[in-house]
Parts: structure tokens; C-alpha cells; sequence
């Protein structure tokens, strides 16, 4: 019972979070236009990077009796581009790119790359006058994606194994606090990060399709931790390679690079 009410407080938080991100948006750009910036720190980039990610997983479906419940872990390989607009303290962006599915716990299902898409923004909220450029953040981020596979699933109620189509599309929402110092082209940084993934699992065609019907899917976890460091090419910051990996909520790793025009 303390489980379920802690999961659902942070729910709640991370609504209530993501709701308040286009008035959060809408302020950050009032105080745009009455802040200076500088030329090195404002301007479009590009950025690449390719992780891998694996999270735990609670699947249920209401079409069996008891509502039966599955757990397992989804694994999955990212490739990703980002297109960015970097205004000084805010950083707001667009994410599309390409996402497998591999959950084994689930009737062995190894889903192809599918489109992923999303977007976010990182707002300074502090940035110290003196010490080596430390800032404190706030990042909220959305991705979608879809995946599909031809799976061999176990009927109960026909008493033989059924082969069907399925897709799983996962939404993830992820909101980032945190702070990072830069040391000459080192900027390493790290934080908190509260998340919460909506996802559904559909039997699309195949045999007997009505027996699965639609699973609901949620995380297990939703509280993690971030590290990563920016290393740049040179001092104007232009170009750079970053790393990143995380735990709890989601173990991750990622690679990538960075330009801005």
C-alpha cells in the first residue's frame, strides 16, 4: 500500500510538472527579450548520438482473467538527432530518430527500428558570476516511438500457440534537475531525474487477434540519476563529444556529438 502511494505521488508530481512546461516555455521567452545574450553562447545546433537503454516494465491486460499481470525488462538501441535553438539560459529542441524493442519477457519480443520523435527544452535557473560557469538546470523532455513484431503467443483459453502481428509504442517523460561546471573544454554534470512512460502493447493481425486485444504498460521505477560530461574541440565551444548514463529509473548509455552553425 506505501508502494502504490508513493508511485502515485510521483506521478502526480511529474503531471503536474509537465503541465506547468508551456507556461515555464512562455515566461522563458518573456525573458528573453529583455536579457542580453552573447554571440558564442546563442545560435542553432545539431547533435547526433546512438545509447542503449533498459528499463523495467509492468504489463497488464485486461482481457485475461484477473486482469493478469507481466513484469519484465525492455531493452532498446536509440539512434537520434537533435535540432536545437541554444538562447543562453534556454535551450529548447526537437528529437527525431529511430528506436528497437527488445522485451524477452514478453512472448520474446524483438521489435524492429521503429520512428521516434520528441522534444524538450533546458532552462538555467542559476548561473554563478565567479565559479567556474556552475549552473543549476531544469529538463523536461518527451519521446515517442512505435515498434512492431511477429510474435508465438500462448492462448489459455484456445489451448495452442497463436501467431500474431504486435506493436508497442511507448511514451517517456522525463523531467532532469540538476547542475554542471565547465574546467577549461571539460563540462562535466549530473542530477535527479523523476520520469513516467504511458505504453501500450496492441495484437494488430495474425490469429485470433481478440484474445490479447490491448495491454497497458508502465515503469516499475520512476526516481534516477544522471552523469555525463561535454568535452569541447576548442575553446569557442562549437563543436564537442558528450557522454551519458544514468540509473534507476532507466540504465542508459549514450555517445554522441555536437555542432552548432
Amino acid at each position: 500500500m506505501i508502494e502504490l502511494l508513493h508511485k502515485d505521488a510521483l506521478f502526480f508530481i511529474i503531471e503536474v510538472m509537465m503541465k506547468k512546461l508551456k507556461k515555464l516555455v512562455f515566461l522563458s521567452l518573456i525573458l528573453l527579450t529583455f536579457s542580453s545574450v552573447t554571440e558564442a553562447s546563442v545560435g542553432p545546433y545539431l547533435s547526433f548520438d546512438i545509447g542503449g537503454y533498459s528499463r523495467r516494465l509492468e504489463e497488464t491486460n485486461p482481457n485475461f482473467a484477473n486482469s493478469l499481470k507481466f513484469f519484465g525488462t525492455a531493452d532498446s538501441t536509440r539512434l537520434l538527432a537533435k535540432l536545437g535553438m541554444d538562447l543562453n539560459f534556454l535551450d529548447i529542441y526537437a528529437t527525431v530518430g529511430g528506436s528497437t524493442l527488445i522485451i524477452d519477457d514478453f512472448d520474446s519480443y524483438h521489435g524492429k527500428m521503429g520512428l521516434a520523435y520528441g522534444g524538450g527544452l533546458k532552462l538555467v535557473m542559476y548561473e554563478s558570476p565567479t565559479y567556474e560557469h556552475f549552473k543549476l538546470f531544469i529538463n523536461p523532455d518527451v519521446i515517442y516511438y512505435k515498434t512492431n513484431d511477429t510474435i508465438q503467443t500462448y492462448s489459455v483459453s484456445a489451448g495452442a500457440f497463436l501467431t500474431q502481428n504486435h506493436e508497442i509504442s511507448f511514451t517517456e517523460y522525463g523531467i532532469k534537475v540538476g547542475g554542471s561546471a565547465q574546467y577549461d573544454l571539460f563540462e562535466p554534470y549530473g542530477g535527479i531525474v523523476l520520469s513516467s512512460l504511458s505504453g501500450q502493447e496492441t495484437a494488430v493481425s495474425g490469429q485470433d487477434i481478440w484474445r490479447f486485444g490491448t495491454a497497458d504498460i508502465k515503469e516499475r521505477d520512476n526516481f534516477g540519476l544522471f552523469l555525463g560530461a561535454n568535452i569541447y574541440f576548442d575553446p569557442s565551444g562549437r563543436s564537442s563529444l558528450f557522454v551519458e548514463t544514468g540509473g534507476g529509473d532507466s540504465g542508459y548509455f549514450k555517445v554522441g556529438i555536437k555542432t552548432r552553425f
